[in-house]
């Protein structure tokens, strides 16, 4: 591993004027409020801002995103209940709205102006008009058991509930929910434990859904294009999301972590699996890229390593050593993994072609949570 870079975090630093706001990333801290800001293609630090919405108070900040245009920010303050609002060129914030208890997730619906926020304590998902920043509607439904995540497709959202059975279908000409995805052999409703439902509901390029249950460890199919719902996959218990690949549209599978286990399987949608020993106790991100497309990227936050998997055979390729915890990663469209590393409040930046470290920068923030960019593969805990 190569160590180009170590650079330290200045706060409130000035932009530069001439860095390509779609280039640059995002780096949230949940024990403090700093959003720490570089540029992945030059590996120059942009400047830092300072989130805080209640004085004296941290916000937890849980994850941002990027406007699609990459001129606004978006971080959801979750012990705080609210959303900021920020201008990328200037890093200055524009507003604060408050969303509702536990704000957490968000995704924006593609060819549209909306981001959907989670407001997982109110059981409700909040959607924004990110042209005015303000809130256009607030859905909320009998099936949501704090809702997770939001993703899209065709004409429906697709909402999976961490506290419960199910994955809600929104049909959005009317933003009601129309149907639910219930696990096999459980009933619909809320379930026991922190987490015990469905953290994520990814959908791949081809429109099939994979999601995982962190309880029984079996993983929903489905075909969003024709509506068929294909047998659940079986996999070790206390499995935490399906990761797909969202940068080429190949064979239809997804990669899931098992905690108890300390496995990482990969699934077809025709319902194959190949469980693999090559994840540790608490794995919270897989990644890919287009330019390693033979490659997965694990996370593993106990072993403080990212493990480099041959996608077929499941061999371990090669073993990067982070020097810290790693929570989850946002890979970019040119092939760099952005990866915060919590315990040493640093971001690393590696390259997935050749598996060398490109750039470190330290003193992010406290506990870096997530990284954001523009067109990455962007997901949270």
């Amino acid at each position: 591993m190569i160590l180009i870079a170590l650079v330290a975090c200045t706060p409130d630093k000035a932009p530069a004027d001439s860095s390509d706001l779609m280039d640059r990333a995002y780096v949230v801290s949940n024990e403090s409020n700093e959003m720490f800001v570089f540029d992945y293609t030059t590996l120059g630090e942009v400047g830092s801002l300072d989130t805080t919405v209640v004085s004296g108070a941290v916000n937890g900040n849980h994850m941002a995103m990027v406007s699609m245009d990459g001129t606004k920010v978006y971080t959801t303050a979750a012990e705080q209940g609210t959303l900021v609002v920020i201008d990328a060129a200037s890093l200055t914030i524009i507003k604060t709205l408050h969303i509702g208890t536990h704000a957490t997730h968000m995704a924006f619906r593609p060819g549209t102006p909306e981001l959907w926020i989670m407001a997982e304590a109110d059981n409700a998902v909040v959607v924004l008009d990110t042209e005015t920043d303000t809130i256009a509607r607030t859905i909320t439904d009998a099936s949501f058991h704090v809702p997770h995540f939001a993703r899209f497709s065709g004409d429906y959202a697709y909402v999976p509930s961490i506290g419960g059975n199910e994955v809600s279908i929104i049909d959005l000409a009317t933003y009601t929910v129309v149907d639910t995805l219930v696990g096999d052999g459980l009933a619909e409703g809320a379930c026991e434990g922190d987490p015990c439902g469905y953290a994520d509901a990814q959908i791949d390029p081809n429109g099939m859904l994979f999601a995982s249950n962190f309880t029984t460890g079996k993983v929903i199919v489905y075909d969003t294009l024709t509506g068929e719902r294909l047998p659940d996959v079986a996999l070790g218990a206390h499995t935490w999301s399906a990761f797909i690949d969202p940068f080429t549209a190949d064979d239809s599978f997804a990669f899931v972590p098992s905690w108890m286990t300390s496995t990482v399987s990969r699934i077809g949608a025709d319902g194959s699996s190949r469980i693999w020993a090559a994840g540790d106790d608490e794995v919270y991100g897989v990644n890919f890229s287009a330019q390693a497309p033979d490659e997965a990227f694990v996370l593993n936050r106990q072993k403080e390593q990212v493990a480099v998997l041959d996608r077929e055979t499941g061999d371990v390729l090669d073993t990067l050593d982070v020097g810290g915890t790693t929570e989850t990663a946002t890979t970019t469209t040119d092939g760099r993994l952005l990866l915060p590393i919590s315990s040493t409040g640093e971001v690393a930046v590696i390259d997935t072609a050749t598996h060398e470290e490109l750039a470190r920068f330290g003193g992010v923030g406290t506990y870096p949570w997530s990284v954001t960019t523009a067109e990455g593969q962007n997901y949270c805990h």
